[in-house]
This record gives structure tokens, sequence and C-alpha cells, in this order.
């Protein structure tokens, strides 16, 4: 149908979502490999919760992503 293409866009993240996004999680796995729990990212601290967060936003764009 012709809507699929507009949906896919309509509920894609925006660039800039997923960028941080990925940021995030390289970050935390940075974090990790020195034993921390929690990193800082421009100025705001992220943890666990702010990982699965930045994974469910890349993930969604993945999936659309493949659709396309």
């Amino acid at each position: 149908p012709s809507q699929i293409d507009l949906a896919n866009e309509v509920f894609s993240p925006p660039k800039n979502e997923v960028e941080k996004a990925l940021r995030i999680i390289e970050e935390l796995k940075k974090a990790a490999q020195e034993g921390k729990g929690a990193a800082q990212l421009d100025g705001r601290m992220i943890d666990a919760a702010s990982a699965r967060m930045a994974e469910n936003i890349v993930n969604i764009n993945n999936l659309i992503q493949e659709k396309k």
C-alpha cells in the first residue's frame, strides 16, 4: 500500500536522535570496560536506563530501515 513509506517516515526516529543513541551506547561500552556502571555524555550522566532507551531507538530505526 502507498501508506507504508509515509508511515515508515513518520515513525522513524530523527537522525540526530539515532546518532545520540549510538553515542550513548558507545560511551557506556567504554565505561563498562573501565569497570564503571555509569558515564558522562555532553555534561549529563548516562547509565543502564539510558542504554536501554538508546538501544530501543537504534532497534526501531534499524527495523524501519530494513523495510525500506
